[in-house]
């Protein structure tokens, strides 16, 4: 019996069985090196038997609470890619193209086409000085496209991280998993929950608690890896077209008949698969009768014609769902619907909100459990996580930072700098990781320079190498510590660092969702969880956010969150020329007031969704009543609105610095910031509702009302620029063709 691979890894166990061989494991339990150099264990004969099954397919059972295997017999069907065969050297071998070359070590090496020409290809190796060139002869088999080899290296990283985390706990939180409280952290409805037996030391061993045993070492985690279904686990198909299905003599849809037909609901078994470059398969009958085809022209349509008798695949994803590690409902409200009950949010006491978060998702406790993680860290190395779109809540991460690795000079800290797809794709990256070094040196990391900030974009993976090629290196720290405040994206950055998919909604499927939770809600992550990376043999903890006072984001429903925080594509910057007396409404959430000075140019970075409004002082507190919900959004309701009240007012004095760079940036905590730009003293009041901390800072983006002008057209939203009437979302791009100011 031909049998299928079956793997359980752990962190430190590999147990594996044969794969493309047809003679069974030895009888015996002994220890062989797999191709990475590590400790293969290869189950008894007796284990082994456990293991396998000649089902095509058993369903996942439970032995204390764990999963066991899952076996499949091979497939007896030979398949034949003709889409994926070769492409000729002569096809890819372009002077300049990078391409792979199999060197005289036997290695696949990335190399870079130096000059082609009677027949052979002149090749340089990356990395390698030109004496190593070398003439590779086209036709010899030792050339192929550049990409297979660098796939293959992130695929072997992305397994060289391998989650741990206790039994029992949420592997999207952290925390343990309950199925008594609804409203409680950690619930999971019954039928989920799976509780951990106490074992019984004197039970003899039998061949399934082998399995289990070695499973168990390390506080590991079992995973199984699923035979997936394809056309060569298929033998047996049916017609499911009312037609007569020819039979060919030759896999082409212009070969010759054999005079013989299939007809509807007819069922037949193949020995050979054809996946041809027309877009067919075909289907070798096993009585020899000749060959067919899955999909035709049927009355102008393309249509199916032949289907498996059984739908294995759907059988397979059942399977995996259930041998998925369960999560709590908080984490799989966040992960399906991007939304959780107000009672589950942290530290949230604002608007519409029946009752009080529970003691554990105060800012207290958050902080609580930092302090005990990272008080006994005399050696690592501290990722802190900054949103440069909203810096407030992170400049203050920053402060409680310095106070806790002070004395231990031995903890290195590095900066990540998030979210930099927010900012203007025109940037400075020098001049903003100077920004930020500086500061982090204000909140008093004085060690801290400018090659320790690492700008990135945990959305579009920009600048993400650098930081991976820290833990590959022989003197990285064992531990690295995740922080930062709460939703500046550490879960996001983990994400790309350990290369897997984000578990949240958008456009990636379930299936292929294997990465930390992501959403809009601060406070997702409520525990340490570890990731363990045996390349580099250090561990990176992501920990829970600093839950920072004084946000906007306290006091807004979800809703209301999705409409402040920008999800797909930079922050709109719009530049106003504001009088003394008006005043500019950053939709219903806040208001700047130009109290005294000459005119200046305010320039506002805020979500697309924010809507803005200029109008007079005197005015602006009974249309931020009036339009609010409506013409002036978010707030999406009225209700809402009103239950921000009372604001906040605070005053700001200061001196501009020219009509070329901005002297100051009024910052709102979890909104945005407005920058101004000007000539001569001037005195602005920031309103904001109530335990909103409104800053001023140096400016981030000094320069940009030099080209980020628009005039008003009157109407929240929508502005005119060269004579155009547009929505304000379309404002935020570089436009370097609008000069002067309005």
């Amino acid at each position: 019996m031909d049998l299928a691979r079956v793997t359980v890894q752990a962190p430190s166990r590999l147990l594996s069985a044969p794969s493309g061989s047809l003679r069974r494991p030895k009888p015996c339990l002994g220890y062989d090196l797999d191709r990475s150099g590590r400790a293969t264990k290869r189950l008894s004969q007796e284990a082994w038997e456990a293991a396998t099954t000649t089902a095509v397919l058993t369903a996942c059972a439970r032995h204390r609470g764990r999963r066991r295997l899952v076996a499949c017999k091979a497939a007896e069907v030979k398949v034949t890619d003709a889409t994926k065969e070769g492409k000729k050297a002569t096809e890819f071998c372009k002077k300049g193209s990078r391409i792979e070359v199999l060197a005289p070590s036997q290695r696949w090496r990335e190399a870079q086409v130096v000059r082609v020409g009677g027949g052979v290809a002149r090749v340089h190796y990356s990395g390698y000085d030109a004496q190593f060139d070398e003439e590779v002869p086209l036709d010899d088999g030792r050339l192929r496209p550049w990409g297979q080899l660098r796939g293959e290296k992130l695929a072997e990283r992305k397994e060289g991280f391998q989650l741990q985390i206790d039994a029992g706990c949420c592997p999207g939180c952290g925390v343990r998993l309950q199925c008594t409280d609804k409203m409680a952290l950690g619930y999971i409805p019954r039928n989920k929950f799976v509780q951990e037996e106490a074992e019984d030391p004197s039970k003899p061993l039998n061949a399934e608690d082998e399995v289990a045993l070695l499973l168990k070492e390390d506080n590991a985690q079992e995973r199984n890896t699923f035979a997936v279904p394809s056309r060569s686990s298929q033998k047996f198909f049916k017609v499911v077209a009312n037609v007569y299905l020819d039979i060919r003599k030759e896999p082409d849809v212009n070969a010759e008949r054999t005079g013989e037909s299939l007809v509807f609901g007819e069922q037949f078994q193949v020995d050979e698969v054809l996946l041809s470059a027309d877009a067919r398969n075909y289907f070798r009958l096993a009585d020899g009768r000749g060959w067919v085809f899955d999909r035709g022209m049927v009355r102008g349509a393309m249509t199916q014609l032949i289907a498996p008798t059984t739908n294995g695949l759907s059988e397979i994803k059942k399977a995996q769902n259930e041998a998925r590690k369960p999560v709590c409902m908080r984490c799989w409200g966040l992960w399906q619907y991007n939304d959780c009950d107000d009672v589950l949010r942290p530290a949230y006491g604002g608007a519409g909100s029946q009752q009080a978060a529970s003691d554990e998702l105060t800012a207290e406790a958050f902080e609580d459990l930092l302090n005990n993680t990272l008080a006994p860290v005399q050696e690592a190395c501290i990722f802190a996580v900054v949103d440069v779109f909203d810096f407030g809540p992170s400049f203050k991460l920053l402060q409680y930072l310095a106070d806790q690795v002070s004395k231990k000079p031995k903890i290195r800290v590095r900066i990540i700098a998030n979210k930099i797809d927010l900012l203007p794709k025109d940037i400075n990256r020098p001049r903003l990781r100077g920004w930020v070094a500086r500061e982090a040196q204000l909140a008093g990391l004085s060690r801290v320079k400018i090659m320790d900030v690492f700008p990135m974009s945990c959305h579009s993976g920009e600048g993400i190498r650098p930081v991976s090629k820290l833990l590959e290196q022989n003197n990285t720290f064992e531990e690295h510590y995740v922080v930062g405040a709460a939703n500046a994206g550490k879960s996001s950055f983990l994400n790309r660092l350990t290369l897997r998919k984000r578990r949240g909604i958008g456009r990636v499927t379930a299936e292929d969702q294997s990465g930390f939770v992501v959403s809009v809600l601060p406070g997702t992550t409520l525990r340490p969880i570890t990731m363990k990376f045996d390349q580099g043999n250090t561990k990176v903890i992501d920990m829970p956010g600093l839950l920072v006072p004084g946000s906007m984001a306290e006091r807004l429903t979800l809703e209301d969150l999705k409409e402040i925080i920008p999800q797909k594509k930079e922050a709109v910057r719009l530049t106003f020329h504001m009088d003394e007396g008006r005043s500019l409404l950053l939709g219903a959430l806040a208001r700047l007031d130009f109290v005294q000075g000459r005119p200046f140019q305010f320039t506002v970075c805020v979500s697309e969704k924010v809507k803005i409004h200029r109008t007079r002082i005197d005015k602006a507190a009974r249309i931020c009543q009036e339009w609010a919900g409506e013409e002036l959004t978010p707030p999406l309701s009225s209700k809402r609105f009103s239950q921000l009240l009372p604001f906040q007012p605070q005053r700001f004095e200061l001196t501009g610095n020219g009509w070329d760079e901005a002297c100051m940036d009024i910052v709102f905590p979890g909104l945005g910031w407005v920058a101004i730009t000007g000539c001569g003293d001037c005195v602005v009041e920031a309103h904001a509702p109530e335990g909103v901390e409104v800053m001023s800072r140096e400016p981030l983006l000094p320069h940009e009302a030099k080209w980020t002008g628009v005039k008003y057209r009157g109407f929240p939203g929508w502005y005119k620029i060269k004579g155009r009437s547009t929505r304000g979302f379309e404002t935020g791009r570089a436009r370097y063709g609008v000069k002067g100011r309005w």
